[in-house]
C-alpha cells in the first residue's frame, strides 16, 4: 500500500471517529494535525475524558504493538490514559469501532497500563466508560450534541 493512500485511509478514519465521539459524547473532537510533524502526541487533539486516543485502520490487528505506541504518547503528554481506538474492516458503523483501554479505571500501579490488564470495548461501552468518568455530566446518546461538554 502506497504512503499516500495509507495516510488518507487512516485520516477518513480519524474523521469518522472523531464525529462518531462528537455524536456520542458531545465532546469536540478533532483529528491532530501535529501528528505529521511531531510524534508521541496521539491522533486526536483534544483528550477524549482521560484518554489520549490513538486511532487505528489496518487490516492486520496488532492491539499489543499500537498499545505500547499509545502508552508511550500518553506518557509524553502526561496526565492521561492510553486508549488504541481501531476500526474493524467490513463491518456495519456501530459495529466497527473497538477501543483498548485500561482496565482499571484509575490506574495506580504501572503494570496496571500492561496490555495484559486492558479492556477491548465497543463503542458504547467506551461511551458509558468516558461519561463515568467526566462524572455523569453526559446523557446517554439521544442524536443530540452536548456543545457545552468540555474535555
Amino acid at each position: 500500500m502506497s504512503g499516500a493512500y495509507s495516510r488518507d485511509k487512516g485520516a477518513r478514519a480519524e474523521r469518522e471517529l472523531c464525529n462518531l465521539l462528537t455524536e456520542y459524547l458531545g465532546v469536540e473532537a478533532t483529528r491532530q494535525y501535529k501528528q505529521f510533524a511531531q510524534a508521541q502526541h496521539g491522533d486526536i487533539e483534544q483528550l477524549i475524558g482521560p484518554y489520549l486516543v490513538e486511532v487505528k485502520n489496518h487490516a492486520t490487528l496488532r492491539p499489543r504493538e499500537w498499545w505500547d505506541q499509545a502508552r508511550r504518547a500518553a506518557d509524553a503528554r502526561g496526565g492521561c490514559l492510553p486508549c488504541v481506538a481501531y476500526r474493524l474492516p467490513r463491518r456495519g458503523l456501530h459495529d466497527r469501532w473497538r477501543f483498548v483501554v485500561p482496565d482499571e479505571r484509575n490506574p495506580r500501579h504501572d503494570w496496571e497500563l500492561d496490555y495484559r490488564y486492558t479492556a477491548d470495548l465497543g463503542l458504547e461501552a467506551f461511551a458509558v466508560r468516558v461519561r463515568e468518568q467526566l462524572g455523569g455530566r453526559h446523557e446517554l446518546h439521544t442524536g443530540e450534541r452536548n456543545r457545552s461538554a468540555v474535555c
